[in-house]
């Protein structure tokens, strides 16, 4: 028979863990995740291909491969989207293009890949379709930021070494 944290799992000890008991009102997620801090991700893209990024973001959250936290803003365009868009990319790890068919032409992609660049945060590109050789949106291209084929591993791993260049891993 299994237990609150899953089957076969030994149930959680503070104690064996050398944590004081007054912290016994701890999640398992907050100690599992004490040693490294979790990407934050904005996820730049054209909207004929929210359904490709809505797949990322399920991926980022039910897979053991990849694992980031999104900061995308998830309202439509509007006035404040600039000012929203701001804020998130500020306060973001990196700044993923999802490159599609006519990501290079769209300009809040633009827009939104510039800002990045203007907050010097780390842009990576991502090629939504592996089979297609979609154009590069040009500010990617004029800062030589990474483009990478939709794999978790790579994602997940150069996610990674632009924390690690910034300093943002522990």
């Amino acid at each position: 028979m299994g237990n609150a944290f899953g089957s076969g799992r030994q149930r959680f000890a503070p104690d064996r863990h050398n944590i004081q008991p007054r912290y016994r009102q701890s999640t398992l997620l907050e100690i599992k995740h004490s040693d490294k801090v979790t990407p934050r991700v904005f996820i730049s893209f054209h909207m004929e291909d929210e359904l490709q990024v809505k797949l990322l973001r399920y991926q980022a959250k039910n897979s053991e491969k990849l694992e980031f936290t999104d900061y995308s803003v998830k309202e439509p365009f509007d006035e404040k989207w600039k000012t929203q868009c701001t804020e998130r990319i500020k306060h973001s790890s990196v700044l993923v293009v999802a490159i599609g068919e006519d990501t290079h032409s769209r300009e809040a992609v633009l827009w939104e890949i510039r800002k990045a660049h203007e907050l010097n945060k780390p842009v990576i590109g991502m090629r939504i379709y592996s089979d297609k050789n979609h154009r590069i949106p040009a500010p990617m291209l004029e800062h030589c930021d990474r483009i990478i084929e939709w794999r978790l591993d790579p994602l997940q791993n150069e996610i990674n070494r632009a924390m690690a260049e910034r300093g943002d891993l522990k």
